[in-house]
């Protein structure tokens, strides 16, 4: 089982590049602040680790909920909606998304959007193009995979890394916060992108134990986690696989560290 949806920073070709990490340290529970596309997750969730994933994106954790609630009732609404032409429908929902109060119908919008966008950017990017009826990524086979979705292990709910990370202080963290840098990638037009605060994470992280965190390689992060063990990991990205990861992961200190690298 993998993760139905399109997202940026999104793990899918680095699970297993991670879960070598995670693997000997045994855990029963894993609490996930920064649940997004939720690809190492779901595996961990498969592996028998139950899985508490937690978003501040109103969105995306409801299509989450109803996902794991009524997948069948999810996929049937969604493919209302196509294929999505003309273009024009596509910046109609955009806008239309963010007056709905229903959660269920968020959630099927939601999808609607996130396989429409161009690399999955749903709320804060344009549509994608090519492909049968200018839909390639939203197609039949996208929506039986989200009618067959059943996993075990796995939670999703609405709450900030900060309420999360409280609620879970004996369990092992994998965090994936958003990008240190200045494009605008999540949310709605980038807002949880653009006011996310790295600084009120790294004084969290800095007070506790059991934790796994993903970021880009760059100068800010490498100052912020000056203190901590620090790998750069190899998977790729992109279907021709030459996008190699511009990525680290950071381990608290209490979390031994072997070289996992191939």
């Amino acid at each position: 089982m993998k993760s139905p949806l399109r997202y940026p920073g999104g793990k899918s070709r680095a699970v297993k590049e991670i879960w070598k990490y995670i693997e000997p340290l045994e855990p029963k529970t894993l609490c996930s602040p920064f649940f997004g596309g939720g690809s190492l997750e779901i595996f961990c969730a498969q592996k028998g680790i139950k899985v508490h994933g937690y978003d501040n994106f109103r969105p995306l954790v409801d299509f989450w909920i109803w996902l794991l609630k009524d997948p069948k009732k999810l996929a049937k609404n969604v493919k209302t909606y196509h294929p999505l032409t003309p273009r024009k429908k596509f910046y109609d929902l955009q806008k239309e998304h963010v007056t709905i109060k229903d959660s269920f119908q968020r959630a099927v919008m939601f999808y609607v959007l996130n396989r429409t966008s161009f690399s999955g950017s749903t709320l804060s990017g344009g549509m994608a193009s090519g492909g049968v009826d200018d839909n390639p990524r939203f197609t039949e086979s996208s929506i039986k995979r989200i009618n067959d979705f059943k996993i075990d292990n796995l939670n999703v709910k609405f709450a900030s890394f900060e309420k999360s990370i409280l609620k879970h202080p004996k369990d092992l963290l994998y965090l994936d916060p958003p990008y240190l840098i200045k494009n605008k990638l999540y949310g709605n037009r980038g807002d949880l992108h653009k006011n996310f605060k790295h600084d009120a994470l790294a004084e969290i992280l800095k007070k506790r134990k059991k934790w796994i965190l993903s970021y880009n390689n760059s100068k800010e992060v490498r100052e912020l986690y000056s203190d901590y063990h620090i790998e750069e990991p190899k998977w790729s990205y992109g279907m021709s696989k030459d996008k190699k990861s511009k990525e680290v992961l950071i381990f608290s200190s209490d979390i031994p560290i072997e070289h996992k690298q191939d």
